[in-house]
């Protein structure tokens, strides 16, 4: 329904995201456009998952997120970095909740940011922070080979492999990249 908010613009972002895949960025703009409006509304401030995290702030995520993947698109690779890691400030703010209130580690996106860029060092220490936050996670491992093909680095592609065939042993889906995406 209309009147609950954080859904709604839930929605817009989804969306958002969702046509950019499909490659129709005039949509994915228009769905940011809409995100925007309630991630300026003052109200979001009051609503909050659980007394624990602000959706503010979840909803300040997704606009940095929507946006900076629009700006990729673009070729506008600074624009979409600085966004990811206003993100990942504000993510990193969030308070503790299982599960995460954000769904999906934003420095994966960063990090794919960040190859596409030619910025592989960079990425290489995105991901090895998402890494810190948590442990054996195969999208994170990913991102470090694709990383660490680009540089040539064969003994760490062969390690990242040992640890993408461990983490990754009992997924039901292959790992195209180090953020899911639509394919």
């Amino acid at each position: 329904p209309s009147e609950l908010k954080y859904p709604q613009a839930m929605r817009h972002y989804a969306r958002g995201m969702a046509q950019l895949a499909k490659g129709n960025v005039p949509q994915a703009k228009a769905e940011l456009q809409s995100l925007k409006h309630y991630s300026t509304d003052e109200s979001m401030q009051d609503i909050t998952i659980w007394d624990i995290n602000s959706v503010d702030d979840l909803l300040n995520i997704a606009d940095n997120v929507l946006e900076a993947e629009i700006a990729a698109v673009e070729g506008n690779y600074d624009k979409s970095i600085n966004l990811l890691k206003d993100a990942v400030k504000i993510e990193d703010a969030l308070n503790y909740n299982e599960p995460p209130d954000w769904f999906f580690s934003v420095r994966h996106h960063l990090g794919d940011i960040q190859i596409k860029a030619g910025k592989y060092q960079d990425a290489i220490a995105t991901y090895n922070a998402d890494l810190k936050k948590f442990p054996k996670n195969g999208w994170a491992h990913h991102g470090l080979k694709l990383a660490y093909e680009k540089l040539n680095e064969r003994n760490n592609v062969e390690k990242m492999d040992e640890l993408i065939a461990s983490s990754w042993a009992t997924a039901d889906i292959a790992l195209l990249g180090s953020k899911v995406k639509a394919e």
